[in-house]
């Protein structure tokens, strides 16, 4: 594909030089700038110091990775305007999470969204959630760090292996140096790359393809505008229904995930935190519709029928299009991956701009940078909060000793954990760079693993008579049978018509799937055991525990005059680390396991 495309110049590799540089920076900055002072609330929460805004950027780049900059544009090009409607569905996936979520997790005040889990149910849910969480993201962060391989292999012919490891090494060091006050500062100007990145490609491409009505014209002329025609359909790869419900149920795991509660409760109070989820919407109804059309201003460019085209070698998409019918898009000649053809387009067509190519890339690169730097940042509170300090606890029941706690160690704890998970995630990167295209593959992931988490937070927030056992269940039922579908989907890919149906489903389905089968069993197995079990019929469940709407009208009414009238077993924790628990032997709990020890002591008491 080199020979295709405009080496980079000077000015490019200037701006892209400018853009690693201002990321390493910022880490070392904030690195200096906390001294002795950096803990871990510091690296993992940010001292819960910031406002809405510089939150909001970074909840937008940390999912708004190469997979949306190049595989929007090329979803676009290679089937239709279909996917354009998946920015729908944030109208009611943002304010359900804002709502309903939010509150929760911020007023339990945890660390790790996965100690709710301990606090609601057991360890062994809590467990459950923090391990398929870790193995989620560093799938995610590893098929992220494909986009920019790509598009330096195209315009600059350096291997895909060599972009991956300087991608990891650049995001390894500014995560480990400054924590989560750099990850977010550095979302922050990774956002106004990405952007100004965005709004130029559109529209010089626009420019160049003939203007707005042309655009349309070609589109419109080849059938790609009509999208209503199948409404409902669970196996056709993109519906208006699947779009706007099914992309939104794959989104919502994504904002309940660590990586998004992190966030959450870096801000300084729970309304910071609602307005940086509100803040996603306007953002987002921008950029996303105008990455599509680019899509769509590629397929117009390349509407010239005495062009000589050509199949891509190695395509991730099969040349007959299976499921759009009476379409044929015409093919940019010598690219190795759908994925790449905005990078062909943008190479081709304004190489000789000083600075374009360079300003593209480099938004590909502070993408990736930030959905890796969340992700490892994530990771790494997970398998301390959730891993390492109830292992301890454990450890010091079992030997009867006391429990030790250093901070300090602690914080190189996680330092060393951030380059142990890079690492990882560059060698999963090289693997990931074969597997097929960007947009299926993160829909597969969040899918599959993202649903039965979800469905664990719905059950334990909203569903009063759920208990460990039976969200347990629940959880690797609905993750038993995502991997199923999915595993059998790849082996039969060749074979479809004959076998199951479910192998049919569309993977814009694939969370709605896997959530619908965690609430449902976790509901039935909880019904189960509290009639084989009578005591769990009379569990108290804290209220903070419990969503917004479903708490007691009591806990409500008497935090609206400020009054502390809960009765004993309605008292509201205080938080994850620090709560105190008082009972009638006046023990202090601060830690969630102690937590959960009170709440059995206060109903053994009851």
């Amino acid at each position: 594909m080199a020979s295709d495309t405009t080496p980079f110049g000077v000015v490019d590799y200037v701006v892209f030089s400018a853009m690693l540089g201002v990321s390493l920076v910022t880490g070392i900055y904030h690195g200096v700038k906390s001294g002795q002072r950096s803990g871990t609330a510091e690296f993992l929460v940010a001292d819960k110091s910031l406002n809405c805004l510089p939150v909001a950027m970074s909840l937008v780049v940390s999912f708004l990775s190469a997979l949306t900059l190049l595989g929007l544009p090329a979803e676009i090009y290679v089937y239709d305007i279909s996917y354009t409607f998946s920015t729908l569905c944030y109208l009611w996936m943002l304010p359900a999470v804002t709502f309903l979520c939010v509150p929760v997790f911020h007023g339990l005040n945890l660390i790790s969204a996965y100690e709710y889990f301990a606090l609601r149910f057991n360890n062994a849910v809590r467990i459950t959630g923090a391990v398929l969480f870790a193995l989620q993201t560093i799938f995610y962060i590893a098929v992220c760090m494909i986009g920019p391989a790509l598009a330096v292999e195209a315009v600059m012919n350096i291997d895909q292996w060599i972009s991956l490891v300087v991608t990891g090494l650049v995001c390894v060091i500014y995560t480990t140096l400054g924590g989560m006050k750099a990850v977010i500062w550095t979302d922050v100007f990774q956002f106004i790359v990405i952007f100004g990145a965005i709004i130029a490609v559109a529209v010089l491409g626009t420019i160049e393809a003939g203007g707005l009505e042309h655009v349309w014209e070609v589109n419109k002329r080849d059938g790609r505008l009509d999208v209503f025609t199948v409404p409902f359909d669970l196996t056709k790869r993109t519906t208006l229904v699947s779009l706007i419900i099914g992309s939104g149920m794959n989104l919502l795991p994504m904002y309940v995930s660590q990586t998004a509660v992190q966030r959450y409760m870096s801000t300084k109070s729970l309304r910071q935190a609602q307005m940086s989820v509100m803040i996603n919407l306007p953002i987002l109804f921008v950029i996303l519709p105008v990455v599509c059309f680019t899509g769509m201003v590629m397929y117009a460019y390349y509407d010239d029928y005495l062009m000589p085209l050509q199949p891509a070698v190695n395509a991730t998409f099969s040349p007959e299009f299976p499921g759009v019918s009476d379409v044929n898009p015409k093919y940019a000649p010598n690219y190795s991956s759908s994925d790449q053809i905005l990078v062909y387009f943008i190479s081709s067509l304004f190489g000789s701009i000083p600075g374009i190519q360079g300003l593209f890339v480099s938004s590909l690169f502070a993408g990736t940078l930030s959905s890796m730097s969340s992700g490892l940042n994530a990771m790494i509170a997970v398998t301390l909060e959730d891993v390492v300090k109830p292992w301890r606890r454990w450890r010091a029941k079992r030997t009867q000793t006391e429990m030790y706690e250093n901070d300090i160690v602690d914080t190189v704890l996680t330092k060393i954990l951030t380059v142990v998970y890079g690492i990882i995630s560059i060698g999963l990167a090289y693997i990931a760079s074969s597997f097929g295209s960007l947009v299926s593959l993160a829909n597969t992931i969040f899918g599959t693993s993202g649903g039965p988490l979800l469905g664990g937070f719905g059950l334990g927030m909203y569903y009063r008579r759920a208990n460990s056992w039976g969200t347990f269940i629940g959880i690797w039922v609905g993750l038993g049978l995502g991997v199923w579908v999915n595993v059998g989907a790849v082996v039969y890919a060749d074979v479809l018509d004959e076998v199951l149906s479910f192998y049919k489903l569309s993977f814009m389905w694939y969370s709605t799937f896997t959530f619908l089968v965690t609430v449902i069993v976790g509901v039935l197995c909880s019904e189960l055991i509290r009639c084989i079990k009578p005591s769990e019929r009379y569990k108290k469940i804290d209220p903070l525990l419990l969503g917004m709407f479903v708490r007691p009208r009591q806990t409500h009414r008497h935090r609206r005059l400020g009054e502390n009238k809960y009765s004993e077993e309605e008292k509201p924790l205080k938080g994850s680390e620090d709560a105190v628990v008082k009972s009638g032997s006046k023990a202090h709990a601060k830690t969630p396991d102690d937590q959960i020890a009170m709440i059995e002591l206060k109903e053994k008491n009851v």
